[in-house]
């Protein structure tokens, strides 16, 4: 009786947490419209994909809305990447738009910077992350991410409600690291599993696998609490 009343709390629980936990991302940026805009200072066509800098007067532009982070960050639009080379965009990107540069410029020019900065940090922390990738990677292709977990089964709620006692019950940091490394592992494995399905468009699949990555990261959450309990128990 205690599992299964134990299995229907933790349904609610993790239902409650897939509901708020979606990728910010997906509500407010969409496929890149590929156009040319105007220059706000010298009204030259601007015709590069981000459309940031004017290559006649050199001004830095309002931020281009329609862009989407594949294309902000020079990536083809697909689930596999390579971390270093998204690293290395972002870093060539955050130099060309820094606000210390643009400190001596014009009001609009700093605000300018400022927000382009901005949608940097948030396009590469959407890329690196293989969960937020994914689900904006469907946004983009007009998938809609499901907001429970009708498609687990009931053995894999199981085995999430047994690994989320071993973390209440753990006494020691060590147990807990060792939980968290399967965990790491698991969602590997799962990215890997990821990159198949994408390029054969197996939308179901992906969400399948995208809602088990996520209450697989709400167990790692858990044990990042734990761990931070035990320190202060022991302080």
């Amino acid at each position: 009786m205690r599992k299964t009343t134990n299995l229907a709390s933790c349904i609610t629980r993790w239902s409650t947490f897939m509901q708020t936990s979606h990728c910010r991302s997906c509500t407010t940026s969409a496929p890149m419209k590929h156009q040319a805009v105007d220059c706000w200072n010298c009204k030259k066509k601007i015709m590069h994909l981000q459309n940031m800098i004017c290559s006649d007067c050199g001004h830095l532009q309002d931020v281009n809305t329609s862009i989407n982070y594949f294309d902000l960050l020079s990536f083809p639009m697909k689930f596999e990447l390579e971390p270093q080379q998204l690293t290395k965009r972002f870093r060539q990107l955050q130099t060309l738009v820094h606000p210390d540069k643009f400190s001596n410029k014009s009001d609009r020019e700093q605000s300018n910077s400022s927000d382009w900065s901005s949608l940097i940090n948030k396009a590469y922390k959407t890329l690196a992350t293989p969960v937020d990738r994914g689900q904006y990677l469907l946004h983009l292709k007009g998938e809609q991410m499901p907001q429970d977990n009708s498609s687990l089964n009931t053995e894999f709620l199981m085995n999430m409600m047994e690994r989320n006692e071993e973390v209440e019950e753990a006494a020691d940091n060590a147990v807990l690291e060792q939980l968290n490394n399967q965990i790491i592992i698991d969602l590997e494995k799962n990215a890997n599993t990821l990159s198949e399905h994408f390029e054969a468009k197996e939308f179901e699949n992906i969400k399948k696998i995208l809602v088990e990555m996520k209450y697989l990261l709400s167990i790692q959450q858990s044990i990042k609490k734990k761990q931070q309990s035990l320190i202060t128990t022991i302080s």
